[in-house]
């Protein structure tokens, strides 16, 4: 005997939606705080203009025009585009970003990325595709701001083998 609910049957969850029925993150996210999902979600679709700021994680597949500012982690999907400046603790970066980035700790850039602004980071990660115009300072650069006539070293780049 087959048992109904008092309101019918609900329908199943997609194989590529999780519990909650939002899409997945186009971009794995590295290294959250909260495991499970970003603190806010700029979807597809959404457009979001002036200064945006945050204290979680954050997920954009969306457009930001202005500054984007977080204390955790940003991701920025495949079809993102981002006309902003940013300041963040980490960032995985996959889609179009037009402004400067300015991320605390650590920066992944995605073989889709396309990135145009200057870069300061601690650690960088680059897959193979990425295109990047601009100028990138990376590591301690307490050597070079002391000195602003001394050439920046080299920047601290982690290899990735392209998959």
């Amino acid at each position: 005997m087959a048992v109904m609910s008092l309101f019918g049957s609900m329908p199943s969850v997609p194989a590529d939606r999780p519990e909650n029925g939002s899409p997945q993150p186009s971009v794995p996210i590295f290294n959250t705080k909260n495991k499970n999902t970003p603190s806010t979600v700029i979807a597809k679709g959404v457009r979001l203009e002036g200064d945006f700021k945050s204290q979680g994680d954050v997920l954009i597949e969306g457009e930001v025009v202005g500054s984007i500012s977080t204390d955790s982690l940003l991701t920025v999907g495949n079809d993102a585009l981002l006309k902003a400046g940013v300041q963040a603790s980490e960032a995985v970066i996959a889609g179009r970003v037009e402004g400067n980035l300015n991320i605390t700790n650590r920066l992944e850039i995605k073989g889709t990325a396309k990135i145009k602004g200057d870069i300061v980071c601690q650690t960088v990660v680059v897959e193979a595709g990425a295109v990047l115009q601009g100028n990138m300072k990376s590591g301690d650069g307490s050597k070079a701001e002391d000195n602003p006539s001394a050439p920046v070293s080299k920047p601290n780049i982690e290899q990735k083998p392209s998959a």
